[in-house]
């Protein structure tokens, strides 16, 4: 399906919502926060970003590119318990269509990071694109301290460098329950970008945590993977997968998170956007709005 700039401002018009703008995305006031697309994979991702205005709003040429998706777990892409392959190859070859000099896949796993690269897949679904690296790290010297200034429980915080030097940084989360979080979308995905995430399970609210970090990132631009939805036994699986088909993009990590919540039951419960404490939080911190209704899903 193509999208003509006609049919692209009747559908901003359409879908539009009623946000409290973040400090980060004041240029997109004249556009929705979120699209979504269903159908095929990657005609959904190029739908996503085509109607934002193109990868070339994103990335210029000679960029440095970082694509953080959630890539924590040593299992195959057929358990969905990482980010899918597809999503993340696609976004990478937009961007060096674009003329990104180079393009880093990073995560920081849960797992031991040489099993998850050799499970994973993502290395081998990458390998035809040159100029594209996968990265998964975890040494002190990937990593730099960080203030979080709005943080009500997180002040500080280490971060990878390539995340901080960067000149554009998508976050590529995909859509799973999580047994302490409830759900893992676009604002969870965050910590992967850190050195040590059992202080945010330990040592604070992990919840305000992750709301505190959202008023801190900057990503460009979110593209949540839901085409294959771990629905229980996340963050990790296995468990029950559902094939949604469905990705979603925008600005707003909060508008992003709460219209997820509406695609499935999550570990068999059925949620509202504030029954998740880390993006009422969020919403309550200005990062974004809890706010979708009438959004509707594009067919790709």
């Amino acid at each position: 399906m193509s999208i003509s700039r006609r049919d692209m401002l009747k559908l901003m018009a359409a879908s539009s919502v009623a946000l409290a703008t973040p400090h980060w995305a004041r240029e997109a006031l004249a556009e929705p926060r979120l699209l979504a697309f269903k159908g095929d994979t990657e005609s959904a991702v190029r739908k996503v970003i085509e109607a934002f205005g193109g990868i070339k709003r994103f990335v210029s040429r000679g960029d440095k590119v970082v694509i953080k998706p959630n890539l924590g777990f040593a299992q195959p892409p057929i358990r969905a318990s990482n980010t899918n392959p597809i999503v993340i190859h696609t976004l990478a070859k937009m961007s060096l269509e674009a003329g990104a000099k180079s393009v880093q896949v990073l995560d920081n796993p849960v797992h031991p990071r040489i099993i998850c690269a050799l499970r994973n897949g993502i290395k081998d679904a990458l390998k035809d694109l040159e100029g594209v690296h996968v990265e998964l790290v975890s040494d002190d010297p990937f990593f730099a301290d960080v203030q979080i200034p709005r943080g009500k429980v997180l002040k500080r915080t280490q971060v990878m460098r390539a995340i901080l030097e960067c000149d554009t940084l998508f976050n590529v989360p995909m859509a799973k329950s999580h047994g302490g979080a409830l759900v893992s979308f676009s604002l969870k995905n965050w910590m992967g970008a850190v050195k040590n995430r059992g202080e945010w399970h330990n040592s604070v609210d992990l919840h305000q945590a992750i709301a505190d970090f959202a008023t801190f990132i900057k990503p460009k631009f979110t593209l949540l993977d839901a085409s294959r939805a771990l629905v229980t036994g996340g963050p990790g699986g296995p468990g029950e997968i559902k094939n949604l088909q469905t990705i979603i993009g925008g600005f707003d990590m909060v508008a992003i998170d709460s219209y997820a919540v509406g695609l499935s039951t999550w570990n068999g419960k059925k949620l509202a956007p504030a029954d998740v404490p880390h993006i009422r939080f969020a919403a309550e911190m200005g990062v974004g709005s809890m706010n979708v209704a009438g959004l509707s899903v594009m067919t790709a």
